[in-house]
């Protein structure tokens, strides 16, 4: 099913849009390789600026295949390094079949609507400054020391002896 819309999209396989605090992102069409090829500088535009929640929205794909799978994969690598999360919306039976096969389904987690997609999801609060906070596990919230439990400092890495 392809977005039945008066206005020409500004690019043929993708038209993006803010919803509330995230970005949606509409892939429409066959994504193959040709598509792939066209949409990647402009996923990377949309993935490569810090945004808390992007949303990518296969509701009106018609035919995907590995390299829009690639593509998607990175898509998230992008979206993460921004410090973001990436949801994809998925309802399509061939598609959830190749992203199983692709033993994808638990990296993307495939939803069936963007209210599902963004449904419980709220920006963090940003840290107002993260050089005054010292390090921690990020499980106990203990401090990260450098010592050993023998207390013994040890030095890793070329050129570290013993």
């Amino acid at each position: 099913m392809l977005h039945n819309s008066a206005l020409p999209l500004p690019h043929p396989y993708l038209y993006a849009y803010r919803s509330g605090e995230c970005t949606v992102v509409e892939l429409h069409g066959e994504i193959d390789l040709a598509a792939t090829l066209a949409l990647a500088p402009c996923l990377d535009a949309h993935t490569s600026r810090p945004e808390p929640l992007i949303v990518i929205d296969l509701t009106h794909v018609t035919f995907l295949d590995c390299a829009g799978l690639g593509l998607l994969c990175r898509a998230r690598r992008r979206t993460i390094a921004e410090h973001g999360e990436l949801r994809l919306v998925c309802p399509h039976p061939q598609a959830l079949r190749l992203l199983r096969l692709a033993r994808l389904t638990a990296t993307f987690r495939p939803m069936r609507t963007i209210a599902e997609a963004t449904q419980g999801w709220r920006a963090a609060p940003p840290i107002t400054n993260p050089s005054q906070q010292p390090p921690t596990d990020g499980r106990t919230d203990r401090l990260i020391n450098s010592g050993d439990r023998d207390g013994r400092r040890r030095s890793y890495g070329p050129g570290a002896s013993g």
